[in-house]
């Protein structure tokens, strides 16, 4: 139910009733008492909600997101009012609610910044490992192309460990194969990945295990982003030469 629902169902409390209702509250914790205070306060946190809607800079989120944060706030508000200390309730009450507000903001921004930033990773990983493709009128070598390019993105995402990158309902590796199975091609990966040479490993351990950016690691490393771009093509393929991953996935159709 959302924030409008609850006002609309709660009985309405006057301000002459709320004193003795608070009491009442205090002493019982009963929910239905509950409610009635969170429905007397609801257009309270209403109006901050509009006020720091209308100041926003951050502008993915709609109003009644703004409102549902309130909501919470004036909830947490309502339980921990003591109404014997004297102060309004609407003054102890903005400071939370004002405060689930940013709060909620700042959460969804971190999430949406890491979707963001795992969505860049997978495009600088793709891009890393795309080669230019055959001929078309070459139906071995394109149809060899498509299964090395399969192959690298599966090395990618088993060294990975977490699976693919999960935005709604996409799919996970995970769904490819069995729990054991997956468990141990990825430590095998992994104890190969230590064969590589320094800045190989060094790149595909960061990227994949780390979830670093290849600007980051260009950075780190003191190189441009197309030399860690190539460290990384070279390290895949280097591992896709020391072991068969066809002897774990039959690539055959």
């Amino acid at each position: 139910m959302n924030a409008s629902a609850y006002a609309m169902v709660a009985e309405p409390v006057s301000a002459d009733e709320a004193p003795s209702l608070w009491t009442a509250f205090v002493s019982g914790r009963e929910e239905g008492l509950r409610q009635r205070l969170i429905g007397r306060y609801m257009e309270f946190a209403r109006m901050l909600a509009a006020r720091m809607y209308a100041r926003r800079t951050f502008l993915e989120l709609e109003f009644d997101d703004f409102l549902q944060y309130a909501r919470l706030g004036l909830m947490e508000a309502v339980d921990r009012y003591d109404p014997g200390q004297g102060a309004r309730f609407e003054t102890f009450a903005a400071l939370r609610i004002n405060g689930a507000i940013l709060s909620g903001i700042g959460s969804y921004s971190e999430v949406q910044e890491q979707v963001a930033a795992r969505r860049r990773v997978l495009a600088e990983r793709i891009d890393g490992i795309l080669q230019p493709a055959p001929r078309r009128d070459d139906p071995a070598a394109l149809f060899a192309h498509l299964a090395d390019l399969a192959i690298g993105l599966a090395v990618g995402f088993a060294l990975e460990g977490t699976g693919m990158v999960r935005d709604g309902d996409e799919p996970s590796i995970e769904q490819a194969y069995d729990g054991i199975e997956l468990r141990q091609l990825r430590a095998r990966l992994r104890e190969m990945l230590a064969g590589l040479g320094e800045r190989q490993r060094k790149v595909l351990s960061w990227h994949y295990l780390e979830q670093r950016g290849f600007d980051e690691i260009a950075a780190h490393l003191g190189v441009s982003r197309s030399r860690v771009s190539q460290l990384h093509t070279d390290g895949l393929a280097t591992l896709r030469r020391q072991w068969r991953l066809r002897d774990v996935v039959d690539w055959s159709f």
